[in-house]
């Protein structure tokens, strides 16, 4: 058995995929490079200044990366539908959305886990 199954008491957590419950998008801020705002800008049919306006962070800026900012306490991009979370720009999420890999060892996965247990 591996350190990370040993570790895992719940049933739930072992072999985990991604439960959908969004709180890995209210702890984190995706952050962006040029090319990916193009992206998502071109995908949600707006304008630079509507990505400005609404999705920019700009109380951060590192060699052309930017956040996106959070809405009500969690990505802007972050929906609900059924309960599950789901991302307004899936079809061309940031890189670092996209590398997330859920796990037992993630303590945004395991509250997860545990919020939808009490629900």
């Amino acid at each position: 058995m591996d350190n990370l199954q040993s570790k895992t008491t719940s049933p739930e957590l072992s072999g985990m995929a991604c439960r959908r419950c969004g709180v890995c998008c209210t702890r984190h801020q995706a952050f962006v490079n040029p090319e990916e705002i193009r992206r998502i800008v071109v995908f949600l049919g707006i304008t630079m200044d509507d990505w400005d306006r609404f999705y920019d962070d700009s109380r951060w800026e590192y060699n052309n990366f930017r956040l996106v900012r959070h809405v009500n306490g969690a990505c802007a991009f972050l929906r609900y539908e059924n309960g599950l979370a789901t991302c307004a720009v899936h079809a061309v999420k940031p890189g670092c959305c996209a590398s997330w890999q859920p796990g037992p060892d993630r303590k945004e996965c395991r509250e997860g886990v545990a919020k939808k247990v009490r629900d």
